[in-house]
């Protein structure tokens, strides 16, 4: 494999392009989308325009909290994807799926510019390509502001893989300071950046401590510092607001919450049946404890093949994107994207090195692993792909609906559709197509779902299927 790769990288590009397009084609065919974030975004281009959406969310301003997201980056990137939303669903989910295509790229590039060999870099592009923890923020298309600011950091990290002792060359410094730039206009989770020029140079230190100097790296990590002290600076109000609980609730941090968070974060590539991190409480307790030591008997290869040093710069490697998430009440399961990275290298290194020295006993773990990690790939995917079916078919509805009845919606779930509720509400929540003078037309009277701001007194009552779509409700008999 790694004799093709060198031989002809431009055709094992392509290959690792095509993988990532099949393996994702559950996404691809999904007729709706996850959540009303996106709808928003589409709404504002279709009413506005896109000039007055990109003057709206591509500005820099430091908001009122710090959970205000400051992504010029990342939502002139989302509007593009939003504009064939309701035209062309596959072309909107191709954004993400392609985005994907280059972060992975991107990977086995930075990898090769590292060292490693051939099938040990496009071994871990197939493993990220494949990953459950890849798959939210690639199907969700408000959530690309991972796969935006990973890609970043790493366009950064291929700066600095190879530095020589010399020292840091201005041109480096320079292209180290614009990723860096680029990944904090596309996510704030990029604040990261100086811990990663950190866990490259420990990383580079490890494998070839007698040819390492610290001397370029700690010019880089300078480097890296001065574009996030300039953000957090720029943005300290907003901050100070968010540590002093003066935001939203979802975006309030709180200390307390960072182990369990890690707990979870730690055990979902192996809770094959798990989609958001929030369903977690409903699951059995024994399947954490055995995701979580199927992890750790990943790290324990990692340690016995490579060494304590490498297992520990894995453990760092795979948190280092979710500290600025750990404290907060509900982080999503798309802030995994980064943490696919250092678990794709991880299974690569092990299932290369397993094979060569015959350790086939390894070689079958990691190979299984790598299967169960597709398993819940696809698991996710589906579930990308019921709630974008049902959204669809509720917006199909409520669209017909409200073409002869223009004065409002009651909708209200029956009794075998109200696991699509959530589906439901989401789709037309806080969207601008969906209200009159800020009043929406759209409610629903459901158990703890009925909202408070409801249509007029003659708006028409619905009842919500098993299947999303919407009849009429049935007179009641006087």
């Amino acid at each position: 494999m790694g004799h093709w790769i060198e031989r002809k990288p431009l055709l094992a590009a392509c290959a690792l392009v095509v993988l990532t397009l099949a393996a994702h084609a559950v996404i691809l065919a999904a007729p709706g989308f996850y959540a009303n974030d996106e709808w928003q975004k589409f709404d504002h281009i279709r009413l506005h325009g896109f000039a007055d959406f990109a003057q709206a969310y591509g500005t820099i301003r430091p908001g009122p909290e710090f959970g205000y997201p400051m992504r010029p980056l990342g939502f002139l990137e989302q509007g593009f994807a939003a504009q064939w939303m309701q035209s062309m669903p596959l072309a909107a989910h191709l954004v993400g799926v392609l985005n994907h295509a280059l972060v992975a790229l991107t990977f086995v590039w930075v990898l090769r510019r590292a060292g490693l060999g051939a099938a040990m870099a496009g071994l871990a592009g197939v493993f990220f390509v494949l990953s459950p923890l890849t798959t939210m923020a690639t199907g969700w298309l408000a959530a690309s502001f991972d796969q935006l600011y990973v890609l970043f950091l790493l366009v950064a990290a291929a700066a600095i893989a190879r530095l020589p002792a010399g020292g840091l060359s201005p041109m480096r410094a320079a292209w180290l300071l614009l990723a860096i730039t680029a990944a904090l206009l596309a996510k704030e989770t990029a604040i990261v950046a100086p811990g990663v020029v950190l866990l490259v140079a420990f990383m580079v230190r490890s494998a070839d401590p007698a040819g390492f100097s610290w001397r370029p790296y700690r010019a880089a990590f300078v480097v890296a510092l001065l574009p996030v002290v300039a953000y957090l600076v720029f943005r300290a109000p907003a901050i100070a607001a968010s540590l002093a609980g003066h935001s939203d609730a979802a975006y309030t941090p709180d200390v307390r919450n960072a182990p369990n968070n890690a707990w979870r974060f730690f055990a979902f590539p192996f809770r094959l049946k798990l989609v958001e991190m929030s369903a977690a409480v409903f699951r059995s307790p024994w399947q954490p404890l055995l995701a979580v030591a199927v992890h750790l008997l990943l790290i324990a290869a990692v340690r016995r093949i490579f060494g304590p040093r490498f297992a520990w710069a894995y453990v760092a490697g795979y948190f280092i994107f979710l500290l600025p998430v750990l404290a907060l009440p509900n982080p999503g399961v798309h802030c995994l994207y980064g943490a696919a990275l250092a678990m794709s290298l991880a299974m690569a290194a092990v299932l290369v090195q397993s094979w060569a020295t015959r350790r086939y006993v390894m070689t079958a773990f990691v190979l299984a692993g790598a299967g169960a990690l597709f398993v819940h790939n696809v698991v996710i995917q589906r579930q990308l792909f019921d709630s974008g079916q049902c959204q669809a078919r509720f917006l199909e509805s409520v669209d017909a609906t409200l073409a002869t009845t223009p004065s409002g919606i009651v909708v209200v779930p029956e009794p075998d559709a109200a696991a699509f509720t959530r589906i439901a509400i989401r789709a037309v929540s806080a969207r601008e197509a969906y209200a009159v003078n800020g009043r929406p037309v759209v409610a629903f009277d459901a158990p703890g779902q009925l909202v408070s701001t409801r249509p007029g007194t003659d708006a028409l009552r619905m009842r919500m299927t098993a299947t999303c779509a919407l009849r009429p409700e049935a007179a009641t008999p006087r």
